[in-house]
């Protein structure tokens, strides 16, 4: 599991987790809930049951890229050129 660590025009540095979801595998859309993602916990309740599950399954690829990507958002930046890197092999900035 690779790691990347943000930081903030304040200094504050986030330790962020990229690739597979374990805790969206094992806890579903309560990851989003506890992490503030309201949008994503409203897809959780309307496309999962739609879907059986498999869209719940799908989520585990793509729950920590969301996070990261919102952590940008909000202005965070990569703290260092290998956290760069890391971001741009997978396919999260460009």
């Amino acid at each position: 599991m690779a790691k990347v660590r943000l930081k903030n025009t304040v200094g504050v540095v986030k330790e962020l987790k990229v690739g597979f979801s374990w805790t969206t595998f094992f806890f579903g859309g309560w990851v989003a809930m506890f992490r503030g993602q309201w949008g994503e916990v409203a897809k959780w309740f309307f496309l999962n049951p739609i879907t059986l599950g498999i869209w719940g399954l799908a989520q585990c690829w793509t729950t920590n890229k969301k996070t990261v990507i919102s952590y940008i958002e909000k202005g965070y930046e990569p703290s260092s050129e290998t956290d760069k890197q890391l971001l741009v092999t997978r396919s999260i900035i460009a």
